[in-house]
C-alpha cells in the first residue's frame, strides 16, 4: 500500500516557484497530466513521461521536473525505460532521439544514432526492452540494439519472417524465453536465444487466425498469451488464436501481470483478472486511461491515463483515485493576456477529433504562481453543455471573456467564478451561414475604452456584436460597406481610439486585406465610417493580403503582422479621413544597410507579436521561432529558436508580457514557456533605486540591473568624486549595464553612484552600486 498516500493527497511538488526566477532564465509551464509511461528505480522512486516533460516522485512529492530547459531533447516522450544496473533512464520520443537521464543526478545526455539515419522517414521510438546491459529499441522501421556498456549502436534489424522490411514495432514483450514484437503487420516471434535473423522469426497475422493489422499490446497470463491490435483483442492459448470478447467492444491499449492478475488498460475501463478468472473492471470516467506502468504491483495498480495524471487501482475494492501536479490542464495556449498582473489564456481552437481529447480543451486563469483550469471535464458549470476550443480572450470590469470555435463565449465573474455561456440557444450569436449559423466561431475579442466587449463571429453574416458592461444582450452589426461582397470578417482588434480593425478573408480561407471602421456612437449604424486597406501602393500597402496580428505599441502606433512581413501605421487616428499618404503602411526598414533586403523580417509569418516596457517589439513566427525588435523595429535586439535555447518549438501561437515583472509569456504548439525580460513597468515617482548584484564582480556576474525607473529617464554613473563615467537612455522601469565606462573599460574596484532622472526633470531616483574589479 506504499501509494496510497500520494494517492489520496495528490502530488506535492516541493521545487522552487516561479518567482525565484532569475533575469534573462527560462521558465516551463507544461501540463504534466498525459501520461505515456512509468518506471521505478531501485529507490522506488516513479520516472514519468508526460506530454510536459519528465516528473519524478518520491511517495506523494514531486522532487524534479525535467523539461526542456534541463536538458531534454522534447517534452513529449513517447517511451521510457530503467536499467537497473546502469542506474539510467531512457527516454524515447518520435524524432528517434533517446534522451539518457542519470538517476543519481539527473543529468541528461542524448543517443542521436537513430535520429541520424537517413535511411527512413519515419524514426519515432515505440518501446524499450533491457536485459543485463542489452537495450532494445522498438522503431517505426524496426529494431535497434544498444551495448549499455560503451552505450553504441551494436546492431539493427529490419527484417522478421515473412513481414515486409522496415515495418514499424510497436511493442515489445518476453513471456517464457520467447520474445514478441508487437508490428504493424501483426506479431513476429522468436526463441528468446536465437539471434534476430530473418529467418530466425515466425509470424502470427490473418492467415492463422489472429489480424494483420497493427498490434498495439501484448501481455501474458497463466501461460496464455493476450494481443491486441487497433480494433482487436485476442488471446492465444493451446496453439490457437482466438478473438477475445471478454473486454467487449473495449479496445485494449496495454497489459500487465504478475503471478496473481491480469491487469487489461483500455481508453475507458481497467481490468483485473485473478488466477481464478474472475475478471472485474472499473469505469475510468472522463479520466481515460493510456499506459500500465513498469512498476511492481501486489494489491494496487499504477496506471498512466491521458488527462488525470496518475491512476492507482486498488485491486481489493475496485477503486481508483487520482494523482496529478498542479500547473496547466493542457499544453496548448491561444489568445494570451495580460490583466494587472493576472494571466488568461484560451487553450486552442483545433480539434483532436477525439471527445475524450476535446472535452480538456477549455480556459486557465494564472494568478499569484497558481492555475486555475476551466474545461468540461473538472468544471460543473459545464455539465451537460459544450464549451471547448477557446482560443481568443478580453476582460472588462469584473469579468474575463473567453470565445470558443464553435461552441460560443463564456463570460467569467472574477470576483463570484460565475460562469455564464452565451451560444446560438441563448443569444442572438450566429456562425457563418454556408456551413452552419448555430456553430458561432468567436475569431475576435476586444474590448473598447468604455469597457464595452466587441466580438467577431467569423464569417457571419452579422459578424460584429458588441455588450455593455453587465448586460446579457449582445448588439449585431451588419458588414461595413467599405467591405467587398466577398469579404468576410475574420478577427478584431481595437486600438486606443476605438477603431475596429478586422483582418479580412475569402470563403477559401484566403486573405483579402484589413478594413478599419470607426463607429462613433455604436447605438447608431448610420454613422458608422470605415476603409479597407490592401496590398497596393496606393490602398494600404500591406506586406500581404492575409492579416494575422495586431498590436499599439506604447506610442500609439498600430503594427500589423501578415502572413509574409510587418508593417506598422504611425498616426492611425488619422487614417479613415485622411489621405493616401496617412493609410500608407511602413514596413520595417532594416538599418542594416549590408542586409539581404532592406526590409526587416519581410518573410516572416507573423502569428503573434506583444509589446514590453522598453516599447521593444516581441514578434512570433509560424516557424522560425521568436525575435525581439527596438522600439523602431530597425533591429533585431534578440532571437530565439529550439536550436539556440530552450525554446520549445519554433511555432509560436501567442505571447503575453507580465509588465509588473517583465516575464515574457511565450505559447508554443507544444506548450508555454516563458522567458524573464530585463524591461518592467514603470514606476510613476523615482526615489531609491534598486541595484543588483551588489556587489558586482566582473568574474562571476555580467550585467548590473537598475529598477525602480520611471518610463523616459536618463541614467548617470559617478564615482565618488562626482565624476561620470558613463551615462546612457533608457525606457521602462529597469535596464541593464555591463559595468563598464562610456569605453568599455572595467571600472576601478570601489563604490559607484547611479542618478536617474526622468525626462521631464521631475523625478530623480539614487542607488549605489559596489564593483570588485
Amino acid at each position: 500500500m506504499r501509494y496510497t498516500f500520494f494517492a489520496i493527497l495528490g502530488f506535492l511538488w516541493i521545487g522552487s516557484v516561479a518567482n525565484a526566477q532569475s533575469l534573462t532564465d527560462w521558465t516551463a509551464y507544461t501540463s504534466f497530466r498525459s501520461v505515456s509511461g512509468a518506471v521505478e528505480d531501485s529507490e522506488g522512486r516513479i520516472w514519468m513521461t508526460t506530454n510536459g516533460g519528465v516528473l519524478v516522485a518520491d511517495g506523494n512529492e514531486v522532487i524534479k521536473k525535467i523539461t526542456v530547459i534541463d536538458g531534454l531533447t522534447r517534452l513529449d516522450g513517447s517511451a521510457i525505460a530503467y536499467s537497473e544496473s546502469m542506474e539510467l533512464i531512457f527516454v524515447g520520443y518520435l524524432t528517434g532521439v533517446i534522451d539518457v537521464i542519470d538517476a543519481t543526478d539527473f543529468e541528461v545526455t542524448h543517443l542521436t544514432d537513430i535520429e541520424r539515419n537517413n535511411s527512413f522517414s519515419q524514426k519515432g521510438i515505440n518501446d524499450f526492452y533491457i536485459s543485463d546491459n542489452l537495450l532494445l529499441v522498438a522503431t517505426d522501421f524496426g529494431i535497434v540494439e544498444y551495448d549499455l556498456n560503451g552505450m553504441f549502436v551494436k546492431d539493427s534489424y529490419i527484417k522478421f519472417g515473412d513481414f515486409s522490411t522496415a515495418i514499424a514495432v510497436n511493442a515489445i514483450f518476453k513471456y517464457n524465453e520467447t520474445l514478441y514484437l508487437g508490428t504493424e503487420e501483426g506479431i513476429a516471434f522468436k526463441a528468446w536465444e536465437d539471434d534476430f535473423s530473418a529467418n530466425s522469426w515466425n509470424n502470427y497475422n490473418g492467415s492463422d487466425g489472429y489480424s494483420s493489422s497493427s498490434t498495439i499490446a501484448l501481455g501474458a497470463f497463466q501461460n496464455v498469451i493476450y494481443a491486441s491490435t487497433t480494433s482487436d483483442n485476442f488471446t492465444f492459448e493451446n496453439g490457437s488464436w482466438s478473438q477475445n470478447s471478454e473486454f467487449g467492444s473495449n479496445i485494449i491499449v496495454d497489459y500487465s501481470s504478475n503471478d496473481g492478475f491480469l491487469i487489461a488498460l483500455s481508453t475507458e475501463r481497467i481490468y483485473y483478472k485473478n488466477e481464478n478468472g474472475l475478471l472485474s473492471n472499473t469505469f475510468l470516467s472522463e479520466n481515460y486511461g493510456s499506459t500500465l506502468t513498469e512498476i511492481p504491483f501486489s494489491d494496487e495498480v499504477i496506471f498512466g491515463t491521458i488527462n488525470s495524471g496518475l491512476g492507482i487501482l486498488d485491486i481489493s475494492n475496485g477503486n481508483i483515485s487520482y494523482s496529478s501536479v498542479d500547473g496547466p490542464y493542457v499544453n496548448f495556449f491561444e489568445g494570451m493576456k495580460f490583466i494587472d498582473g493576472v494571466l488568461i489564456s484560451g487553450s486552442t481552437r483545433s480539434s483532436s477529433r477525439r471527445e475524450e481529447i476535446d472535452k480538456s480543451r477549455g480556459f486557465y486563469i494564472y494568478e499569484n504562481g497558481v492555475w486555475e483550469n476551466y474545461n468540461e471535464i473538472i468544471t460543473p458549470e459545464f455539465d451537460g453543455v459544450v464549451f471547448r476550443q477557446p482560443f481568443k480572450t478580453t476582460a472588462s470590469g469584473n469579468y474575463y471573456y473567453f470565445g470558443s470555435w464553435g461552441t460560443g463565449l463564456v463570460r467569467f465573474d472574477k470576483n463570484t467564478d460565475e460562469i455564464k455561456l452565451f451560444d446560438e440557444t441563448n443569444s442572438t450569436l450566429r456562425g457563418w451561414p454556408q456551413d452552419s449559423e448555430l456553430y458561432p466561431v468567436i475569431s475576435g475579442l476586444e474590448t473598447d475604452s468604455n469597457n464595452d466587449v466587441w466580438l467577431v463571429s467569423r464569417y457571419g453574416d452579422t459578424p460584429l456584436y458588441r455588450q455593455s458592461p453587465g448586460d446579457d444582450d449582445w448588439q449585431s452589426f451588419e458588414e461595413n460597406s467599405a467591405a467587398a461582397s466577398s469579404d468576410l470578417y475574420e478577427n478584431l482588434f481595437i486600438d486606443s481610439f476605438d477603431q475596429k480593425w478586422i483582418p479580412l478573408q475569402n470563403a477559401q480561407s484566403s486573405g483579402t486585406g484589413l478594413l478599419v471602421i470607426d463607429t462613433k456612437d455604436p447605438e447608431d449604424e448610420t454613422d458608422d465610417v470605415g476603409i479597407k486597406l490592401q496590398t497596393g501602393a496606393n490602398s494600404g500597402n500591406l506586406p500581404d493580403s492575409k492579416v494575422t496580428v495586431l498590436i499599439e505599441d506604447n506610442n500609439g502606433e498600430v503594427w500589423i503582422g501578415t502572413a509574409r512581413g510587418i508593417a506598422k501605421f504611425i498616426f492611425p487616428e488619422i487614417l479613415i479621413e485622411g489621405s493616401v499618404q496617412e493609410r500608407t503602411a511602413q514596413w520595417l526598414i532594416n538599418e542594416d544597410t549590408s542586409a539581404v533586403s532592406r526590409f526587416l523580417l519581410r518573410d516572416i509569418n507573423a502569428t503573434a507579436m506583444a509589446v514590453n516596457a522598453a516599447n521593444e517589439k516581441w514578434i512570433g513566427s509560424a516557424n522560425q521561432g521568436v525575435y525581439l525588435l527596438n522600439a523602431e523595429g530597425s533591429k533585431i535586439l534578440k532571437r530565439f529558436t529550439t536550436e539556440n535555447s530552450p525554446l520549445f518549438s519554433n511555432s509560436i501561437k501567442s505571447i503575453a508580457i507580465n509588465d509588473i515583472t517583465g516575464e515574457v509569456f511565450i505559447a508554443t504548439d507544444v506548450g508555454l514557456i516563458s522567458y524573464q525580460d530585463i524591461p518592467k513597468r514603470p514606476v510613476n515617482k523615482m526615489d531609491e533605486l534598486k541595484v543588483f548584484p551588489n556587489p558586482f564582480n566582473y568574474d562571476k556576474n555580467e550585467e548590473i540591473f537598475i529598477e525602480d525607473l520611471s518610463g523616459e529617464t536618463s541614467v548617470k554613473i559617478l564615482g565618488v568624486d562626482g565624476t561620470v563615467v558613463n551615462s546612457f537612455q533608457t525606457t521602462g522601469g529597469r535596464v541593464s549595464w555591463n559595468g563598464k565606462d562610456s569605453n568599455g573599460n572595467r571600472l576601478g574596484s570601489g563604490v559607484y553612484f547611479i542618478v536617474a532622472v526622468d525626462s521631464e526633470g521631475n523625478s530623480k531616483g539614487v542607488g549605489k552600486v559596489v564593483i570588485v574589479k
